[in-house]
């Protein structure tokens, strides 16, 4: 078994349900260096989420989890998603990846659709899926937000110099 560290939290893989292979092979893994199928993140040695697949590449992370019917999909609460959603993030950031995705993937979903913020889609568009990456790092999207009310606002040479800073933490990611 592979084990990770993400302070506050250990990922570990586990064997993956037969339930589990259509998923498997849909997945698109042309443009990530790795993969990990069932990682379940525990804190303090208490399983907090589990995610169906982990997949990497240099700078960017994609965390998926899976429902084998619509019915399944139903009971998953957009709490819950929303709560995924942000434990990725955390791990993303813990791991030093700059930035990650989280999406649900739903076989037999007529169509996408969203849930507590995130994208969901039907397996059948998964192999051809393109994730839509956001930043990991709390401090630049609040950055960001700040620049766009200032822009708003007309506050030019303000705008100008919260940019630099943008740019300064960009460059002290790399």
């Amino acid at each position: 078994m592979i084990e990770l560290s993400s302070d506050p939290y250990v990922l570990k893989t586990r064997i993956t349900p037969l339930t589990e292979a259509d998923f498997r092979v849909h997945l698109n893994i042309n443009w990530c260096r790795g993969v990990l199928f069932n990682v379940v993140a525990m804190k303090n040695s208490i399983a907090v989420v589990e995610y169906d697949a982990i997949l990497w590449s240099d700078d960017s992370i994609m965390f998926i989890e899976y429902k084998d019917s619509p019915a399944a999909y139903k009971d998953l609460s957009s709490r819950r998603v929303q709560q995924m959603n942000s434990l990725a993030k955390n791990i993303a950031r813990g791991l030093g990846f700059k930035s990650f995705s989280f999406v649900v993937v739903v076989k037999d979903l007529e169509e996408a659709a969203s849930k507590g913020g995130v994208e969901v889609i039907p397996l059948v568009d998964l192999g051809s899926y393109q994730p839509e990456f956001i930043s990991s790092i709390s401090e630049l999207e609040y950055l960001d937000k700040m620049i766009a009310r200032y822009s708003r606002e007309g506050e030019v040479q303000f705008v100008l110099d919260l940019e630099k800073l943008r740019k300064v933490l960009e460059m002290e990611q790399s």
